[in-house]
């Protein structure tokens, strides 16, 4: 059988576009829902009525069988059946690779296509089967895929650097970074940083402010989840300065992992940020002020109220931080209303959180609180269990808070 000529044309594109090295192009037209796929799915469409013909066409090497397996899948999607689509994605790719290994740095874009297309497709897939009471799965194998895509770029050993695939390295980890985290496998981003760290790649400031922007996102979002909040703070921060003026969701997204951190170094998120991100609002802004303010009892009210949305966000443990805030603002307030006696009791101090709201405090727990906030600079001084007081600095007793870090 012949096979279907319009077809035919759209598999001589895709070769020509390869023999030129027209990677733009070329990533834009095999895009599952480009214009180009439309069109060529309505000619064959109006031409047999249907897309059966497609099962027929015959193929003649690698390229044929990418643009064969794009458009069946391409067809597929537009009949909502994702499972086949997944599967004729999946064909596309996989051929894709085979080829992929010998090409250099005019590719990428090609690659960068038909990783997103099978990342979505894959999650439709899967949300189609798991609604039928069947097993999903597609986009952990389509992770894997991926990942094959991201170690050809990272290994490649062409000699010019300029055309070498090693550029395409962090476009494709951020890929695999959003869907370890989809998957909750924190380990395997981990092991990916540490690939990353070891290889032989440019600086990561050479690539593309896109890549560096949403790397440092997740390698600060990584050592947040970690406790390292020294490196996440400065990643986070580099990739909220650097992030797209208008991407909304994404410096949401960092603020959501930044704020707590900032906030435990006293430095409260200001009003014109809260009124233009209003879910860091909802999460964090009654909580400052009542830091700010030593409100220790609200503190402790809005962390039981809001401890499972801190919990599903992976925030909780740097909420608790900022504890240390208010108890060392509330501190504070009881140093300047006893006159600024830089010889405390440990008794002293429990009435004066007792006269807060604060009641079930014993003088036990009052030392091993002034014992953290000294190790941990919030104040100076030292204390003598034997005498049973806290015995702070003369010369600045509670450090500016933004010295704290």
């Amino acid at each position: 059988m012949a096979g279907c000529q319009r077809l035919a044309q759209a598999q001589h594109k895709f070769k020509t576009l390869n023999t030129v090295n027209n990677g733009a192009e070329l990533a834009q037209v095999i895009q599952l829902s480009s214009l180009y796929t439309d069109r060529v799915l309505e000619d064959i469409h109006k031409e047999y009525g249907s897309w059966d013909v497609l099962e027929m066409q015959p193929t003649r090497g690698v390229w044929d069988e990418i643009a064969v397996a794009h458009f069946q899948a391409a067809a597929a999607y537009r009949l909502r059946s994702f499972v086949d689509a997944y599967t004729r994605q999946l064909s596309s790719f996989n051929a894709f690779l085979r080829i992929f290994r010998n090409m250099t740095q005019w590719s990428l874009p090609v690659l960068y296509t038909l990783s997103r297309d099978l990342c979505d497709v894959a999650q439709r897939a899967d949300h189609q089967l798991t609604t039928s009471s069947s097993q999903g799965g597609k986009l952990e194998e389509a992770t894997r895929a991926i990942n094959q895509g991201f170690s050809l770029c990272m290994t490649d050993r062409e000699p010019l650097l300029g055309k070498s695939r090693k550029w395409g390295t962090f476009r494709m980890a951020n890929i695999l970074f959003a869907l370890y985290v989809r998957h909750k496998a924190y380990n395997l981003c981990d092991s990916m940083i540490r690939a990353l760290k070891a290889s032989e790649l440019p600086p990561l400031e050479q690539f593309p402010m896109s890549d560096q922007v949403t790397f440092r996102y997740y390698r600060g979002m990584l050592a947040f989840r970690n406790e390292k909040y020294t490196s996440a703070k400065e990643d986070l921060l580099f990739a909220l300065e650097h992030c797209f003026r208008d991407s909304y969701n994404n410096k949401t997204r960092i603020l959501v992992c930044l704020t707590p951190i900032l906030m435990a170094e006293g430095r409260a998120p200001h009003s014109r940020l809260l009124r233009r991100y209003p879910p860091i609002k909802a999460m964090y802004g009654e909580l400052a002020k009542a830091a700010k303010a030593g409100n220790l009892r609200r503190f402790d009210e809005l962390l039981q109220e809001k401890e499972q949305l801190f919990v599903n966000t992976g925030t909780f443990m740097a909420v608790e931080r900022v504890r240390k805030v208010a108890i060392r603002q509330l501190l504070r307030k009881i140093y300047v209303l006893t006159g600024q006696n830089s010889r405390m009791s440990f008794q002293m101090l429990c009435d004066g959180f007792a006269a807060a709201g604060i009641t079930d405090i014993d003088i036990p727990e009052m030392e091993s609180v002034l014992a953290d906030l000294v190790f941990c600079g919030y104040i100076k001084g030292y204390l003598s269990h034997d005498h049973g007081i806290a015995v702070l600095s003369k010369l600045q007793p509670f450090p500016p808070l933004v010295s704290i870090a």
